[in-house]
């Protein structure tokens, strides 16, 4: 162990990751440890298609959302996303602004459609501590974040995003929260790993890497 601590990670280390999460988030983190570990080798899978620690050969996973793993797994929540609803001027302009969760019915919502059949809810905390799932209808379904924010903002309808994607549109004016008042639901970020007695050095660090960069980016 005492020679693990002082050696550098070496060897590949292979990543499983949500697409859009993966690229916009983890990668960079993951890419500047690897340009500060020569040695290291990153095999990285962007894709929203669950992937099994132990039959598909990962290292590491990161995932988003309740976790369904197999027992014999271990995780460590590395970050949260802060999600919102959000619409463009124009779109508020003709018609109008969503006053609570019922009056979201009665908007159009462009709704992500998760690898191309399943259908996200839009959550939001109650005071009680449940949530609250709501299905809006609309006519858009896209299974591509960046996509969803870009109809948004041609005001195309309601979009329930991660704040950290929206938050430059937000400060530009291009999009707007809407139901401020409102509690955002935190959408939990895990990172993954199999049970074993020594950690591998490359996981631990790329864990603790991901744990203090994540926050930065997704508060």
């Amino acid at each position: 162990l005492a020679a693990d601590q002082l050696s550098e990670p070496r060897g590949k280390m292979r990543v499983t990751m949500p697409a859009h999460f993966g690229r916009h988030c983890v990668t960079p983190i993951l890419l500047a440890l690897a340009r500060r570990y020569p040695t290291l080798e990153l095999d990285l899978s962007l894709s929203d298609r669950f992937a099994d620690l132990v039959e598909d050969g990962f290292d590491l996973a990161i995932r988003t959302g309740p976790l369904n793993d197999r027992a014999g797994i271990i995780g460590r929540r590395v970050a949260r996303q802060r999600m919102v609803v959000c619409a463009s001027p124009s779109y508020i302009e003709t018609f109008g602004k969503p006053t609570d969760l019922e009056d979201l019915a009665t908007h159009r919502a462009i709704v992500y459609r998760r690898l191309g059949h399943v259908l996200q809810p839009w959550l939001f905390p109650r005071d009680d501590g449940s949530v609250a799932e709501l299905a809006p209808v609309g006519r858009l379904r896209l299974d591509d974040l960046d996509a969803i924010a870009d109809a948004a903002t041609d005001g195309m309808g309601l979009a329930w995003l991660p704040y950290w994607l929206v938050r430059e549109r937000v400060e530009a004016g291009k999009l707007i929260r809407v139901l401020p008042d409102q509690p955002d639901y935190l959408y939990d970020c895990h990172a993954l790993w199999l049970q074993t007695q020594h950690l591998p050095l490359k996981v631990r660090l790329a864990i603790d890497a991901l744990a203090a960069g994540l926050p930065k980016l997704t508060s």
